[in-house]
Order: structure tokens, then sequence, then C-alpha cells
């Protein structure tokens, strides 16, 4: 009887115990895990640059209240992973607070810039000026991106109107490179061919192929003739049309290489003109509360 009564005490001391422990670590996780905790944690991935696991934090934390920071935060955490739809799409869901809302939609042209979306950007920015007033950037900003696709330029002096100083002459510089590009024309490349085989494909830059399509078409063109005179027919016409087979390819190709050649000036030139627009800082400015 006695043996059953210890036993049963020490069962039930073993079963409080283990209660007493499963409360203990119930408690210590509801404080690891609780709201306030995970910000903080998220805040610290955040800014040493884990965007993928801060998001995760503060989606976790945003699932059971509402924040319009941790909203901005996850929306540029998008943003700095290159992932510039997804970041326009958080930015949209910042409309309480007043401060944040503004930012967010200068955060949100950032990103429409970022993919090459010119035209929203720009509607982004007239909304913009009608909603909190004009900004001097965002004004250089909107004149930058109709550098930047088929846009056409308003008046010179107009257009320059935003810009002084060296920064003017530059942007003056660019201005005339969008109204007069210089571009190469496609049917001069293929009547120089044409009539000297090579010389649109020189024409177009590319001087090694000009001179190959000129002594290949030479080549075969004269080993045609030989062949003729010497009345080997069969091998004559063979080799006259190797020739006019060089001779057409080289026209065809050298319209083509000026088509290439168009695209590498419009892309070199896209190029200069963003590097220039970071380099001089002439962007939206970077929220600095963040973590800078």
């Amino acid at each position: 009887m006695i043996a059953n009564v210890l036993k049963l005490t020490t069962y039930l001391f073993i079963l409080f115990t283990l209660i007493g422990i499963n409360n203990l670590f119930s408690q210590e996780l509801d404080n690891l895990f609780n709201s306030s905790n995970r910000t903080a944690f998220g805040n610290y991935l955040f800014c040493e640059g884990d965007y993928l696991r801060a998001i995760d934090e503060f989606k976790s934390v945003l699932s059971s209240e509402w924040n319009d920071s941790l909203q901005f935060k996850i929306a540029t955490s998008y943003y700095r992973m290159g992932q510039f739809d997804k970041s326009i799409y958080e930015f949209q869901k910042i409309e309480a607070d007043i401060y944040l809302n503004k930012l967010a939609k200068l955060e949100s042209i950032r990103s429409f810039y970022q993919i090459g979306d010119y035209n929203i950007l720009r509607d982004q920015i007239n909304v913009y000026f009608i909603t909190m007033g004009e900004s001097q950037k965002l004004s250089k900003l909107y004149n930058y991106s109709l550098l930047l696709d088929s846009s056409l330029l308003p008046e010179k002096s107009v257009y320059l109107s935003h810009f002084n100083g060296e920064e003017r002459n530059r942007i003056s510089e660019y201005y005339d490179w969008k109204i007069k590009p210089p571009y190469k024309n496609p049917t001069k490349a293929a009547i120089m061919s044409a009539l000297v085989p090579g010389l649109g494909k020189i024409y177009a830059n590319e001087v090694g192929d000009g001179i190959t399509a000129f002594l290949l078409t030479g080549l075969f063109t004269y080993l045609a003739v030989d062949k003729f005179q010497n009345n080997h027919t069969a091998s004559g016409w063979l080799y006259a049309s190797i020739a006019a087979f060089f001779y057409s390819g080289n026209i065809y190709g050298s319209a083509t290489a000026v088509q290439n050649y168009n695209a590498g000036i419009k892309f070199n030139f896209n190029n200069k003109v963003k590097f220039y627009l970071n380099e001089r800082d002439q962007f939206i400015p970077i929220p600095k509360y963040l973590c800078d």
C-alpha cells in the first residue's frame, strides 16, 4: 500500500514538473515570437541586407497588426533586391501615414524608372505635382526620361529651363543628340556594297568584314570569269553562283550591320544618360531613416 502511494506521488511530481516546464517554455516562446521581438529581428535583418528573411519577419507581424513603417520596409526590401514590380505593389499599400505615403509615391517613381516604364513614371510625376506640389528633382527626372524613350522633346529653351551651369551644357548635348542622333543609313550601306562589295560594311564600322567580303566576292568572280573564258561552263556557273551568293549576302549584311550599329549607338546613349543621372544624384533621395 505504501509502495503504491509513493509510486503515485512520484508520478504526480513528474507530471506537475513537466507541466511547469511546458508552461515556462511556452511563455519563453511567446516572448521570443511576440511582435516586438519579431520586429526588432526583422529590422536587424533589414539593416544587414538580408532582405528576404526580413520580409518574412515583417509580414508575420503585419498578419496580426498593420504598421505602415514595416510595410514601407517590405517594399524597400523588394526594391533593393531588384524586384521592382513587387516593390511598386507593396508601396501602393501605404495609405494611413501621410509622410510614408509621400515617400512611397517617390519610391514607386524610382521603381518605374528602374524597370524603364517611363510613360507611367511621367504619369506618376504629374499626379505627384498635383497632390503634393512640384519638386525640382522630379522635374529633372521627368525631362531625363524623355531622352530615354521615343517621346518627343519640347522646344529646347523650355526643356533646358530646369537646368543650370555645367549641367545645362551637358543636357543640351543630350538634347541635340536626341533631336539628331548620329545614326547611319541602312539604304546607303546597301547601295555602297552593291557598287563596291564590302564598302557598306566598312561604312558600318565593320572594317574586317568589309575587307573579307570584298576579297571573297572578287575571288569567286575572278574564278567564274576565268572558267567561262576557258570553256569550263559547269565550274564557271558554280563559281558565279558562289560569287552571287557573297555579293547579295554582302548587300543585305551591310544594311543589317548599320541597323546593329544604330542600336549600339542608342544603347550607349541611354547608358550614358543613366550614368550621368545617377552620378549627379538627379534622382529622388533615398530615405535615410531606414538604417543609414
